[in-house]
């Protein structure tokens, strides 16, 4: 096994630990998120945490280094995927439920591997091979979708109902509360977890080039004023940043610790950083300019 390997299934077995105080005075352990920086999915989760205010000790799960395909991951969801939410006996894998998870006991407060790399995994860890088969037949699907450029439309499209849909019941809110200088969110005068997967879907729009279409310039007015509340919250500044720091954030740990693992000299850790840095810009601008030709 793999010093990488060794290092995560140290913190597996880690044991819990009592916190005192905190938000959340149902539970006395530490939770555990597994997660990476730049998965949607992890986003609402991380911020849905930090807006509560919950102790979290976090784990970056590298899917750029396909570490969410290592059998020590894989053992602690079968499915391959982040986020992945631990507190005392319980594992919760689905980010919906690790929400709902949250809410109820805490009420205080890209796709790298190929298919011969799957099924090389499944044949070095025969435990796990139908996880690995199942993991395949998902990554074909994904990759179909992403490159259904009638699928995508499709979707940009509904996002056009529904981001009305959120400009009306924020117009609605704006009347139920006259009241000068009292902003209201989603659901109400409280942040929600309603408002964590609208801002995480907002600010992913933002990142794409996809914001125009959706809102500013007269448009959707409401929509606009609720995402420059958003993007001051402390919590959301912390867990997200600035859009602009978005690559920078999801780069430059990966490359640095690809280097450390793979780049034992300081010209060939600067190459790598610099060749890893620039194939993602690029991918990024292909992507971008796919996604606003559809707009």
């Amino acid at each position: 096994m793999s010093d990488s390997q060794d290092e995560k299934a140290a913190l597996l077995e880690k044991d819990e630990q009592q916190q005192s105080g905190g938000a959340a005075k149902q539970s006395e352990c530490k939770l555990r998120l597994y997660h990476w920086t730049q998965s949607f999915n992890s986003q609402k989760v991380r911020l849905a945490v930090a807006e509560k205010g919950l102790h979290c000790e976090e784990y970056d799960v590298s899917l750029p280094l396909s570490e969410h395909n290592e059998p020590w991951f894989m053992h602690l969801n079968p499915t391959g995927e982040v986020p992945v939410l631990v507190h005392n006996d319980n594992v919760i894998c689905d980010p919906t439920q690790i929400i709902d998870y949250l809410e109820q006991n805490f009420t205080d407060a890209q796709i790298r591997n190929t298919e011969s790399e799957l099924k090389k995994l499944a044949e070095q860890n025969p435990e796990l091979k139908d996880a690995y088969v199942a993991k395949q037949r998902r990554l074909k699907s994904k990759l179909f979708d992403h490159d259904n450029m009638k699928y995508l439309k499709k979707l940009l499209d509904e996002l056009e109902n529904v981001m009305e849909q959120v400009e009306t019941e924020l117009q609605r809110r704006v009347e139920e509360t006259p009241e000068e200088g009292s902003q209201p969110w989603l659901c109400g005068e409280f942040f929600s977890m309603a408002d964590v997967s609208l801002a995480v879907t907002l600010h992913r729009l933002k990142f794409l080039g996809l914001s125009r279409r959706y809102w500013g310039n007269g448009n959707r007015v409401n929509l606009e004023t609720y995402y420059e509340r958003v993007v001051e919250r402390p919590a959301f500044r912390r867990v997200l940043g600035h859009v602009n720091n978005i690559l920078i954030s999801a780069v430059l740990p990966v490359a640095f610790r690809l280097a450390k693992k793979n780049a034992p000299v300081i010209v060939g850790t600067t190459l790598l950083i610099g060749l890893l840095g620039g194939a993602t810009y690029l991918g990024f601008l292909y992507m971008k300019k796919r996604l606003t030709a559809l707009s």
